[in-house]
C-alpha cells in the first residue's frame, strides 16, 4: 500500500490540506492457539499479510464482553481475504472455514501435510509445506504472499466457483430487542455462577481458596467460549491484577 498521497499543488481551502488514507481490509487468520503454530504466526504467516497491505486479526486477539462466536462471526464477514491453517485438523479452525465459505470468501488454506487436508477440500488449493527443507519458512512466507496478491488482484476467481452463488439466511428473523435479552440473560446465568461462590465473603480477595475458585471458574468459562490460553491468561491478569506466572498456573490446572 502507498504510504503517500498526491496533493494537486493548485488546491486551495482548508481541504488542500487534508489527506484521505485508506484503511487497510483486514486477513482473518484460522489457526490453532498452541506451539508451534504461534512462532509460525508471528515469523512467517503476519508477515506475509502485512507485506500484502492487510491487517492480520487472529480470534484470540478479540477482547470484547460479547460472545466469542458472535465476534467470530462478524470479523469472517468483514474480512477482505482469510487464511485457514490446516495443520492437526483443529475442529474451531474448520468451523471457522465453513462459515468463510459459506460466504463466498476468498480463503488462503495451507497445511504442513496432505493427510490434515479432508478429502472434500482436497480439490481445492492448499498451500503444503514440507518442514524437511531448510527453507520451508521462507518459501512458506513467499507462498501465501502470491497467494494474498492473487486473491486481492482478482478476487471473484480467488473464490471456488461452488461458493459464489448467492444464498439468502435461513434462520429466522429475530428482533434487535430479544437479542440483547438473550445477551442480558447470558450475562446474569454467569453473574450467579460468581454470586454462588461469594456467598457469605465479604472480601473474597482475603480468602485465597475462594478467590482461587474465581479465577478458575472465569479462566473455564473463557476457554469454552473459544478463547486461547493466552488470552484467557492476559484477561486474568487484568481482571484480577495477578502476575501473569499466576495466571498461566490457573489456566494449565484447568482440565476442559
Amino acid at each position: 500500500m502507498a504510504e503517500g498521497v498526491s496533493v494537486d499543488a493548485e488546491a486551495e481551502g482548508s481541504d488542500s490540506d487534508e489527506q484521505s488514507v485508506e484503511e487497510p481490509g483486514t486477513c482473518f487468520v484460522m489457526m490453532p492457539f498452541r506451539s508451534p503454530f504461534e512462532l509460525y504466526y508471528q515469523e512467517i504467516i503476519k508477515p506475509a499479510i502485512e507485506a500484502q497491505g492487510l491487517r492480520p486479526v487472529r480470534g484470540d486477539s478479540l477482547f470484547r464482553p460479547s460472545p466469542i462466536m458472535g465476534d467470530i462471526w462478524e470479523m469472517v464477514q468483514e474480512a477482505a481475504i482469510l487464511v485457514a491453517e490446516l495443520t492437526g485438523k483443529n475442529p474451531n479452525v474448520f468451523y471457522e472455514l465453513g462459515l468463510a465459505h459459506a460466504l463466498g470468501k476468498p480463503v488462503v488454506m495451507i497445511s504442513e501435510t496432505v493427510d490434515d487436508v479432508p478429502f472434500d477440500l482436497r480439490a481445492l488449493r492448499v498451500l503444503i509445506y514440507g518442514k524437511d527443507d531448510p527453507s520451508w519458512g521462507r518459501k512458506l512466507q513467499e507462498a501465501i504472499e502470491a497467494s494474498l496478491e492473487e486473491s486481492q488482484a482478482e478476487p471473484v476467481k480467488a473464490v471456488p466457483s461452488m461458493f459464489r452463488k448467492i444464498v439468502a439466511s435461513q434462520a429466522p428473523e429475530q428482533s434487535e430487542v430479544l437479542n440483547r435479552l438473550e445477551e442480558v440473560e447470558r450475562r446474569v446465568q454467569f453473574m450467579r455462577s460468581d454470586l454462588s461462590l461469594l456467598r457469605g465473603h465479604d472480601d473474597p480477595s482475603s480468602d485465597p481458596v475462594l478467590l482461587s475458585g474465581m479465577m478458575a471458574t472465569a479462566a473455564k468459562r473463557m476457554l469454552m467460549d473459544g478463547l486461547s490460553e493466552n488470552a484467557v491468561t492476559a484477561r486474568l491478569v487484568r481482571d484480577f491484577k495477578i502476575p501473569r506466572r499466576s495466571a498461566r498456573q490457573v489456566v494449565e490446572s484447568l482440565d476442559y
